[in-house]
């Protein structure tokens, strides 16, 4: 009996497995209501990043989903998806990548 090809087998498992999620490739632009600006560049899925609050508007450049929140920490379940190439006006506390 020959364990070895049954072990190789587990291995490439578990490294497939741990792959870490790849970055949204693009870039989430935030503005504020009094003109100012961020950019987060490759977005890495579920991190939270925070917003500017009420009033500001998200600009979704990268190729996934982006959800945002109202509030700073990404806590509140709010389904309020922004597709690639959209813009979201309003309050965004919070946003994250999907994927």
């Amino acid at each position: 009996m020959r364990p070895i090809p049954a072990v190789s087998a587990a291995v490439a498992l578990a490294l497939v497995c741990a792959t870490p999620a790849a970055a949204a490739p693009g870039i989430v632009r935030l503005f504020s209501p009094d003109g100012q600006s961020r950019i987060i560049t490759n977005p890495q899925p579920n991190q939270c990043h925070p917003g500017f609050g009420p009033g500001s508007s998200l600009l979704n450049r990268t190729s996934g989903i982006v959800l945002v929140f109202p509030d700073s920490n990404c806590r509140i379940q709010v389904f309020d998806p922004v597709e690639p190439g959209t813009t979201k006006q309003g309050n965004i506390g919070s946003f994250r990548a999907l994927d």
